[in-house]
């Protein structure tokens, strides 16, 4: 398993709902989850299974104080403030840009909502079963942009896609720093 990168078409391809919660599938987001913890330059926040080439509806984020992952499985977005990040962070030297291990090397800031109510499962052991339980969750400021960020690779969305939908400017890293990419 490796994370895909751009131009790969699955990178596109939007996941579908992931119903049961299997060894298989266990064993693929630990795989995820080492790869993500190895990521260096920049340091992945998160992983779509869609990055790696899974057909499935499931990203992990890692905290990173504490080096371990969460697992989100069929994230649903079901409120969302109409307040979005640039209206809180007035300054552009406040905001962050983000970035993506498939599309390396880019950067650019995203305005999207500002907080987010989410639905998602998690998978829990009931009765020696495995199981999926369901969270719903308030999420703002950063959170709510890296699980948005991870809800998009869901659908096939890129967060150049979302710089290109809003006129905004896309960097490169280079040895010398940051530099404007000509659209």
């Amino acid at each position: 398993m490796q994370i895909l990168t751009t131009p790969h078409p699955f990178l596109k391809h939007k996941a579908k709902t992931l119903t049961v919660w299997d060894k298989k599938t266990a064993k693929e987001v630990k795989e995820m989850e080492a790869i993500l913890k190895k990521t260096v330059n920049p340091k992945g926040v998160g992983l779509a299974a869609t990055q790696v080439g899974l057909d499935k509806r499931l990203f992990i984020l890692l905290d990173e104080a504490s080096q371990t992952t969460k697992v989100f499985v069929n994230p649903e977005i079901l409120e969302m403030s109409k307040k979005m990040i640039a209206a809180v962070y007035k300054k552009k030297k406040d905001r962050w840009l983000e970035g993506c291990l498939s599309i390396p090397k880019i950067w650019g800031f995203v305005d999207r909502p500002y907080s987010i109510k989410l639905k998602y499962f998690i998978p829990k052991q009931l009765d020696g079963k495995w199981v999926l339980s369901e969270q719903i969750v308030d999420y703002k400021d950063v959170e709510s942009a890296y699980v948005q960020h991870e809800i998009d690779h869901l659908n096939g969305i890129l967060f150049t896609d979302r710089i290109l939908e809003q006129h905004g400017q896309m960097l490169r890293e280079t040895e010398d720093g940051l530099s404007p990419i000509s659209l």
